[in-house]
């Protein structure tokens, strides 16, 4: 039987899988282009396995962990023909599965909501719209290939008590290591777990006396958002403050959607295997697979159950959505739309963001969400959207762009927008802001900026990475939290402005000071004649003159 490590004496060694893999990938010939797709579906399974999620291990001696009458089942004439048949019936040997089953209207099935029927997210370990396995497994040829790689996954890349806060990180690395490898860089801009705590502070007060706290992401990806989210609302509702689980703790769940196959199903397996109480249940969720913008799972459910109290996202920045256009268009012209309509006050037409950028489009989506919200339940709805500089400002004044985000500001429901300070994101520098959303509609919009001279309100990240070089402290959270929320304004740091407006410029409205400096000028003559001085003996030693 093979020896697992104890990771925690040799974390050091939990990234070395990555080449170990990759190697034998590139002694079978497979592109580096798609490596990402083999060791992303490998780990996927393994964080099941590790975290007791299956009936079966990794460990292929020890006939995969099977007992010898179960394994005669699936033993076959050499070893990738074993595992394929355990890969074939992989939905009967899941074990202490709890949120692993969903409609399958929200699967990569696609059934309609009459048709649907409850299946298990583990057969997508195994399918065209997320994980091949059962190729990637084939393509290996060999059994001895399997055999190391397996092995790989068992020496290597244990997972047994890993951090859960680590999962994110793991999928960031695998994801940016891959792509580097290739030539190639991903558009993924990770959202750092100081701007998710940022977010779900400036929501608490409001959400305290909430019996449930349902969060919702539109943009999910690997679930990092929701999950950061359940985990922040947990400590500061749930737990005392030594640390103790409250008796009477609030129930927390968390629904989003995501388009990418493979983010959906990595997604659904870390809510899985990440415990809120230390115990092995999960968080509690919904996370729906397909396109928010042309098929909103959520957009009709929001009833008692599936109501929402906070809503957190990141949109993708610049996403073109030109091939979604017939369908979204038709959306926005029906009775019920899925979005926030803003039409042409002189044409009547439905005005339309620039099919290069769909960030208004999920803007509009979720304003929509939240209008149903106070429609439905007579309460706020909260929400905090993460956009690049482009969305605040972008746009002449007659342009689709700038009449959209007239029409957001003139709803009132822009609480607040912070301009966030460059490098944030592990992968780009790009400006970025903060938007708070509230639908108590407020006449006016506080808007702050964290990089100034006056008050800084961010900090030196302690574990800077790639171009992620700032973050938010506790300290700068509070702060910013009391500007966003003060009644007066603070010169060169945050400012009050109405809300009928078509575009802010935060770093024109709120300027750096210009700092005055006293000169000397009988100083300054003798520093420069000094300086000729010495430039003169220069030129006399060099011409020796």
């Amino acid at each position: 039987m093979s020896k697992i490590p104890d990771m925690k004496k040799d974390e050091n060694k939990i990234g070395d899988f990555y080449w170990a893999y990759a190697d034998i990938l590139r002694g079978i010939g497979i592109n580096e282009s798609v490596y990402d797709q083999r060791i992303l579906a490998f780990m996927a399974l393994k964080l099941l396995v590790d975290n007791k999620k299956t009936q079966f291990t990794f460990d292929w001696r020890d006939k995969f962990g099977l007992t010898d009458a179960k394994y005669q089942e699936y033993e076959a004439d050499n070893i990738i023909n074993t595992f394929l048949n355990i890969i074939a019936d992989i939905k009967n040997l899941g074990s202490n599965l709890s949120y692993f089953n969903q409609p399958s209207y929200m699967t990569p099935a696609q059934d309609s909501v009459e048709n649907s029927v409850e299946e298990s997210c583990l057969i997508y370990l195994d399918h065209k719209k997320t994980f091949t396995l059962s190729q990637y497994i084939e393509e290996l040829e060999e059994p001895r290939y399997l055999e190391m790689v397996l092995d790989i996954y068992v020496e290597k890349a244990n997972f047994i008590d890993y951090p859960s806060e680590k999962y994110k990180d793991l999928y960031e690395t695998t994801i940016a290591r891959m792509k580097k490898l290739s030539g190639t860089l991903t558009g993924q801009h990770f959202t750092q777990k100081s701007i998710i705590h940022l977010a779900c502070a400036s929501a608490l007060e409001s959400i305290r006396k909430d019996e449930k706290i349902a969060i919702y992401d539109p943009t999910c990806g690997v679930g990092s958002m929701v999950i950061e989210s359940a985990i922040y609302f947990d400590n500061n509702l749930n737990k005392t403050p030594t640390g103790k689980r409250k008796k009477t703790a609030k129930r927390i769940a968390v629904y989003g959607q995501e388009y990418n196959g493979q983010s959906w199903l990595l997604s659904k397996i870390f809510l899985e295997i990440t415990s809120l109480d230390g115990k092995s249940q999960g968080i509690e969720n919904q996370i729906a697979y397909g396109n928010t913008l042309t098929n909103p799972i959520f957009a009709k459910q929001i009833n008692s159950d599936k109501s929402f109290n906070f809503i957190i996202a990141n949109p993708p920045f610049g996403v073109d959505w030109k091939h979604d256009h017939k369908i979204i268009v038709e959306d926005m012209n029906s009775v019920n739309s899925n979005f926030e309509v803003i039409k042409d006050d002189k044409t009547g037409k439905v005005v339309l963001p620039k099919k290069s950028d769909g960030q208004f489009l999920f803007m509009q989506h979720i304003i929509n969400l939240m209008k149903l919200e106070k429609e439905n339940r007579n309460k706020d709805a909260i929400a905090c959207i993460i956009s690049s500089s482009t969305l605040i400002s972008t746009g002449a004044d007659s342009s689709s762009e700038s009449k959209i985000r007239s029409h957001i500001f003139d709803m009132g429901i822009v609480k607040a927008v912070l301009e966030q300070p460059k490098a944030m994101f592990t992968n780009t520098d790009i400006s970025s802001h903060l938007w708070f959303l509230n639908t108590n509609f407020n006449k006016t919009i506080k808007i702050v900026k964290a990089d100034t001279k006056e008050d800084k309100l961010f900090s030196p990240h302690p574990y800077s990475k790639d171009k992620m070089k700032h973050y938010y402290s506790e300290d700068d959270i509070e702060r910013i939290l009391d500007y966003l929320s003060a009644k007066k304004d603070y010169e060169y740091i945050s400012k009050t402005i109405r809300n009928k407006c078509d575009g802010i410029e935060i770093s024109k409205e709120i300027g750096f000071k210009n700092e005055d400096v006293d000169i000397d000028i009988a100083q300054l003559q003798n520093e420069i004649k000094d300086l000729v001085g010495e430039l003169y003996e220069n030129v006399q030693e060099i011409f020796h003159v």
